[in-house]
């Protein structure tokens, strides 16, 4: 199984019409093409018309494309499905209103972005210029940045509860991770990073992902990870347990040398 990097398309889907005779295809260019692919034609020229003009109703729709707007309503039920699109109802002149149909804010998946580029060039010139402290010490910060926007959606007393939780929290953000139990112990699996070419190339950021990890889950459990999809591996998985009574739970404010071992963290009623 090969690791999965951050694709374009939201919640799984595979549609495809076959290419008809319109001439209403997107321009040519690769992203074009690809929208193509994944929707088919004609709903590849209403996701790009509705990027461009910002909003459209059927019947411009269907002038557009050169079919009835029953079909065009047809595609829009896909894409709506999707939640690529929605739509308002606007008041006209005289009848009942028209429904103004736009992209919804998932749908902004389907096109480019260069965010994990800026990333890494962001990393690479603070261990460029700052070297490895001044690289580390922000990772250290955006721990406690991590930690601080999940706390609230990580509540549980219940260990497994409160992975499902941490899990539910990271599938939110695009990370599509589950929880399965064995025996004593727990394992956390992220099967999609969203980060993907960022932690390939600064594997640094897979450590201190854990330390979040570790300091949201709280003081009473242990966690380590060795197998990371920037690595490598078919998915990221660390091992949760419950810290056995005086193992001590000293703080750790990130993983050292770059390891990506077990981490000893405050307990969460804690302040950090």
């Amino acid at each position: 199984m090969r690791p999965r990097r951050p694709g374009p398309y939201p919640n799984g889907v595979s549609v495809h019409v076959p290419p008809s005779t319109t001439t209403t295809e997107p321009r040519g260019t690769a992203s074009a093409r690809s929208l193509v692919s994944l929707l088919g034609e004609q709903r590849a020229s209403i996701v790009e018309h509705l990027r461009r003009h910002d909003e459209a109703t059927v019947a411009e729709l269907a002038e557009l494309l050169q079919i009835s707007e029953v079909a065009v309503r047809r595609h829009l039920a896909v894409l709506a499905g999707e939640d690529l699109i929605t739509s308002e109802a606007v008041g006209g002149a005289r009848g009942r209103p028209a429904a103004r149909y736009r992209l919804t804010r998932a749908a902004g998946r389907l096109f480019p972005h260069r965010y994990d580029h800026f990333a890494t060039e962001v990393l690479d010139f603070l261990d460029a210029h700052h070297g490895r402290d001044g690289l580390l010490a922000f990772l250290r910060w955006r721990v406690d940045r991590e930690v601080d926007g999940l706390r609230d959606a990580v509540t549980a007393e219940d260990l497994h509860t409160r992975l499902q939780q941490l899990a539910d929290a990271l599938s939110d953000a695009g990370f599509e991770a589950s929880v399965s139990e064995e025996g004593e112990s727990f394992t956390l699996v992220q099967d999609h990073c969203a980060i993907y070419d960022v932690a390939k190339d600064h594997p640094e950021v897979c450590a201190y992902e854990a330390a979040t990890f570790s300091k949201v889950l709280g003081g009473d459990v242990q966690l380590s990870r060795r197998q990371t999809l920037a690595g490598g591996s078919a998915a990221c998985v660390c091992t949760v347990r419950p810290r056995r009574p005086g193992g001590g739970a000293g703080s750790d404010t990130g993983p050292r040398n770059g390891e990506d071992a077990a981490t000893s963290v405050p307990n969460r009623s804690e302040p950090q």
